[in-house]
């Protein structure tokens, strides 16, 4: 379990070294909002596309740590194309070779998604997952902020250099991840025996009939449709708000995104403790409710400073709903075939994350960022909605507003 918080630790900093900024990097390359829409949607739509059949080749390995292992290299080796190659082509093309690359990225990395979320489940009995991820997503967003700071002082440099940096320091950030991995020892679920004769098609079909009899995966899997594409409907274009539009500083984007982070850290123990006591779905709906606001929160601001109150929010808020939701998504999915569960799931949340932001990007250009925002709140309310209506609380402990407040915490426990 250290061992795996340590990897965490690593893999965490590499992505928000690099990650947070690569719409910095294709707006200071001359991409426009629609591109910056493209640059997160390709990725969500081609990256998903193998995890079905991922999880499915994972299931028949004696070590499902050979996805995780081989996709987190090509993955995390990327960041060192992309300080090289967008330079080689002429300049009309850099944008789209952004594109591929990050798309690329994405792809080499998801394919090892279902077997690596397996494996936490079988790592990390049920009874502590909250109060251990609650601590591991501690020690993650501890990296994460310095790798923040890091980021904050790079951009300073002048361009290119700052990201040529940046994306060298993800390299050896994550490589270094990937080989803590594959050093960490599982007590694995047996393979499965390979069915001879039977198609892939076949395969597919009879898995599909089984979700049709798991109604809290099939219920899951709806309201987080239509809350993600309500989310990246917007996300991708706040930056682009912040520059364009408000005339920000991309050094100042690296702050909120440590101020994110920072208080992303304070609230994990406190998620934590309410999730074990009350269950994930309540943290989810409770927390789920401030990331509901933080689109209408952009749209109602003028000026380059509020941002930091909203990402101040944006931490208290994704800090309960992340956690909770992949502690959920262990809870709902079964023991059996949970890689090729954890699949589906994300192949389907991959089409919802790539329509969100080509939706919102095209839609930038032609009626404005702003009601793009008070879109996406609409969007993720009716998810949010669709989760209390349709989802079954797992806890059958039902959570009221002073048990959000630490004194009436303790009294409920």
């Amino acid at each position: 379990m250290h061992l795996n918080t340590v990897e965490g630790a690593f893999a965490v900093a590499a992505e928000n070294l690099a990650a947070p900024y690569l719409g910095l990097f294709a707006l200071a390359l001359g991409a426009t909002p629609s591109q910056i829409g493209m640059l997160t949607a390709f990725p969500n739509l081609i990256g998903n596309i193998l995890q079905i059949p991922a999880g499915l080749w994972s299931e028949r390995m004696k070590d499902k740590r050979l996805l995780p292992i081989v996709g987190g290299y090509f993955a995390r080796s990327t960041w060192a194309l992309f300080a090289l190659v967008p330079f080689l082509v002429p300049a009309q093309y850099r944008v789209g070779m952004v594109i591929i690359l990050a798309t690329f990225r994405i792809l080499a990395a998801n394919i090892g998604v279902p077997a690596w979320t397996a494996l936490q489940a079988d790592l990390i009995p049920r009874s502590i997952r909250g109060f251990y991820y609650a601590n591991r997503n501690i020690a993650t967003n501890v990296c994460a902020f310095l790798a923040t700071v890091a980021a904050t002082l790079l951009l300073g440099i002048s361009f290119p250099i700052n990201f040529v940096i940046i994306f060298a320091g993800a390299t050896l950030l994550g490589l270094t991840a990937t080989y803590i991995f594959s050093k960490i020892e599982f007590q694995q679920t047996p393979p499965k025996g390979k069915q001879v004769g039977t198609p892939f098609s076949a395969k597919v079909r009879s898995f599909w009939g089984e979700v049709g009899t798991q109604k809290p995966f099939r219920n899951y899997v709806l309201s987080s449709l239509i809350w993600n594409f309500g989310v990246t409907l917007a996300s991708s274009l706040f930056v682009v708000y912040f520059v364009e539009d408000l005339g920000g500083a991309a050094g100042s984007w690296a702050v909120f995104s440590g101020v994110n982070l920072a208080t992303q850290v304070l609230v994990q123990r406190y998620w934590g403790r309410l999730a074990d006591v009350f269950g994930q779905k309540n943290v989810m709906l409770a927390s789920g409710i401030g990331v509901v606001v933080l689109p209408v929160l952009w749209w109602g601001t003028g000026n380059t400073w509020f941002p930091l109150f909203i990402y101040v929010l944006n931490g208290l808020a994704w800090g309960g709903y992340n956690l909770a939701s992949f502690n959920l998504i262990l809870e709902i999915t079964p023991d059996d075939n949970r890689t090729v569960y954890v699949g589906s799931y994300n192949t389907l949340m991959g089409v919802a994350t790539a329509v969100g932001p080509l939706v919102g990007g095209f839609a930038a250009e032609a009626i404005g960022l702003r009601p793009v925002f008070l879109g996406s709140t609409v969007f993720r309310a009716l998810g949010l909605y669709v989760l209390f209506r349709a989802v079954a609380d797992t806890s059958q402990r039902r959570m009221e507003f002073r048990d959000l407040l630490p004194r009436g915490r303790s009294a409920g426990v």
